[in-house]
């Protein structure tokens, strides 16, 4: 005869928790992040405290795809988050310049050919939407984007379901109060008129700024920087002010590009100098972007065009997007 054992209270309210976590676990959807706006170095600074919220185990590297959007599909992007990490509790998946695939052409200010009319592949790409309602636990999505417009169809499908970060360029006024607010994170002490002069000195170029308070700190080694410890480093940051103004040629800033112009005449360059940076850079760029649409890799467009940092080879190809070989 068969007996039936009527379990403990507390092991049924053990199996029911149990099985209720579980099922909030897999109730709960992955995460996705819209990052975009013409602040590049803010824009990568949040990716960076992205990852490091969910490398929690040390093998997020090993689960992180960088996919460049102007070429994935949707079915390719939802096979990869779909994808369980491999010994890990988190995969991350970036996608750079997806969105910007579905501006307007009067709005694609990077210079980008745009198809006439509406993109041919945009109905099917609002499916993203619906995708990412179900996108699992393990997975974080982040698409990084420049600056694009409010009306931007794909972007105002996906934000309700997203946190959405629009990063815009500093202006000139706010510069002094970032690096002494950025200062202030990093336990950097600074002086109020070592901050103008360093602000005055680089202007907006956040990228140069966040480096040459690193360096600034490094010199002052651990005392408080003043005035003649940027006016010391002088010559550097002007030869650094050489490349922001190179950069704000290219990229089109032409209130920028003048006045860094101004300063480094004032300074005693050499327009000849100067010239002959801004034609090196584009030469640059044409090269970068003639290797990349023929399909060779990042590292291998940094080995044959000599450039030997991973940052400034980013810039390049940063700037190699906003421009067309047609």
């Amino acid at each position: 005869m068969l007996t039936l054992r009527r379990a403990p209270l507390g092991r049924i309210l053990d199996i029911f928790s149990l099985r209720l976590a579980c099922g909030l676990v897999y109730a709960r959807n992955g995460m996705l992040y819209i990052l975009h706006g013409r602040d590049d170095f803010s824009r990568r600074e949040e990716l960076g405290r992205i990852k490091a919220s969910l490398d929690s185990d040390g093998m997020l590297a090993s689960n992180t795809d960088v996919l460049d959007g102007r070429e994935v599909s949707l079915e390719q992007l939802a096979a990869i988050c779909d994808t369980v990490p491999f010994l890990a509790s988190h995969r991350l998946v970036v996608v750079e310049g997806l969105l910007r695939r579905f501006e307007a052409p009067e709005r694609r200010r990077r210079g980008l050919r745009a198809p006439r009319g509406p993109a041919p592949d945009l109905e099917r790409w609002l499916g993203l939407a619906e995708y990412v309602q179900r996108l699992p636990a393990s997975t974080t999505l982040v698409l990084v984007d420049d600056e694009l417009s409010a009306d931007n169809p794909l972007l105002q499908a996906l934000q309700a379901h997203a946190q959405v970060m629009e990063f815009r360029a500093l202006k000139p006024g706010a510069v002094l109060q970032w690096v002494l607010e950025r200062a202030q994170r990093q336990g950097v002490d600074i002086s109020p008129a070592a901050a103008r002069l360093l602000a005055d000195l680089v202007g907006n170029n956040l990228w140069v700024l966040a480096n040459e308070l690193d360096k600034l700190a490094a010199y002052a080694q651990g005392r408080r920087i003043e005035g003649a410890d940027v006016k010391a480093l002088v010559d550097q940051v002007r030869q650094v002010n050489i490349f922001a103004l190179v950069d704000a040629v290219v990229e089109r800033r032409a209130p920028v590009a003048l006045r860094l112009l101004r300063q480094q005449l004032a300074q005693g360059a050499e327009s000849g100098y100067l010239l002959a940076m801004v034609v090196r850079q584009y030469r640059l760029i044409i090269q970068a972007k003639e290797l990349s649409l023929s399909g060779v890799g990042v590292q291998e467009i940094g080995q044959r065009l000599g450039i030997g940092s991973e940052f400034v080879l980013q810039r390049v190809l940063d700037q190699a997007d906003r421009y067309s070989l047609l």
